[in-house]
């Protein structure tokens, strides 16, 4: 069939694998959204009256504004975090998450609250989407809880390349100006180096542009696999990385190092984000969030000592409320969640807690904000 062979190795099993590989993750394939949080917790995100009031998209933010209006734009608190604050462990039908508890005890105040937060979110993007959110909507009151883990975490993701955030980045540079990563993005004139918003950015005003368009809006209109291949990639990645795991021994357990200039990029990123809220008059409530208290966490626990009480002393500094809601969440909330390497089973989850979890933290912050008489 084929003179030679090399047009079969080269070309034609390569697409062949590649079609059946997509075959085999349509059959299992999880949103890419949820695969961070491991099975067993699922994503949550509340709206009203088909208005978002928690997005994890910044590029949602104009609907979530254009609700807030709708009903009247009462004063509005902003809270931010990570996959903990949208994951609810265990989940059950009807069952909800901080955000909306808290949006619904503040209905009796006229006040209410709104939601953005991104999968492993590091102090960089969570500054960024603070001076955003700020720049869009009057926000009365911030609420951020500073997580360990994310100060391990770099770079900006993709959803944060927006014209309109990179204009207001460099309105207000004085933020970024000591955060090299921010900075060096800035002056290429792109929040994201090296990563393209499009995906045909590269091709520009050139006919292949045009075919490849056009080409893939067909494929995307009569081929419902072509349409998932984001969730479809994720999920590969998703197995490579369960791979490593397995082949390096990583369990959920596994003390997780410190990395000190990822560190040292993201502390800076919280300590300007205190600064923007002095300077723009914010009341301002930090949380060290929530841990199992029944096992050891994966961290070196001298590193994670001295983190914490850095926090506390510069929001101390600052003036600025610091809760340790650490052992808030008691165990018979926390749960387990698929295991993080092939044939793992399934492991104990350090990050999402159950619904039981979620109330009591957004209790927690209600209390705080009658306390302290926020706006």
């Amino acid at each position: 069939m084929f003179k030679s062979p090399t047009v079969f190795v080269n070309i034609v099993l390569p697409i062949l694998l590649g079609i059946g590989l997509l075959y085999f993750y349509q059959q299992r394939l999880r949103s890419a959204a949820d695969l961070g949080l491991g099975e067993g917790t699922s994503s949550y995100f509340p709206s009203v009256n088909n208005s978002p009031i928690h997005i994890t998209d910044p590029q949602l933010t104009d609907s979530m504004v254009a609700g807030w209006k709708a009903r009247g734009s009462r004063p509005v608190y902003l809270w931010q975090g990570n996959s903990q604050l949208h994951g609810v462990n265990q989940y059950k039908a009807g069952q909800v998450n901080c955000i909306e508890f808290l949006f619904n005890k503040l209905n009796d105040r006229h006040e209410e609250v709104l939601g953005a937060s991104y999968p492993n979110g590091n102090m960089q993007e969570f500054l960024l989407s603070l001076l955003y959110l700020h720049h869009k909507f009057p926000i009365w009151g911030f609420i951020q809880p500073v997580f360990y883990d994310d100060m391990r975490e770099d770079g900006i993701r993709a959803e944060m390349n927006i014209p309109d955030l990179l204009k207001k980045v460099k309105e207000d540079s004085l933020y970024f100006n000591n955060i090299p990563s921010i900075k060096s993005m800035v002056s290429n004139d792109s929040l994201i180096a090296g990563v393209k918003a499009d995906n045909f950015s590269g091709i520009h005003a050139t006919a292949q542009e045009q075919s490849e368009r056009w080409l893939d809006k067909q494929l995307e209109n009569t081929w419902g696999i072509w349409k998932n291949r984001p969730d479809i990639r994720g999920n590969l990645f998703n197995d490579v990385y369960k791979l490593r795991n397995m082949a390096l021994g990583i369990k959920a357990n596994t003390i997780r190092k410190m990395i000190p200039g990822r560190y040292a990029d993201n502390y800076q990123a919280f300590l300007n984000m205190l600064k923007f809220c002095k300077d723009h008059q914010l009341p301002l409530i930090i949380y060290i969030p929530p841990l199992r208290n029944d096992v050891s966490p994966p961290y070196n626990l001298t590193e994670y000592n001295n983190f914490k009480a850095q926090v506390i002393h510069d929001c101390e500094t600052s003036n600025v409320i610091c809760l340790n809601l650490e052992n808030l969440v008691p165990v018979q909330y926390w749960g387990v969640k698929q295991g993080t390497s092939f044939g793992g089973g399934t492991e104990i989850d350090f990050m999402h807690f159950q619904q039981g979890g979620h109330q009591l933290i957004a209790d927690t912050i209600y209390q705080t904000i009658g306390k302290l008489g926020f706006k």
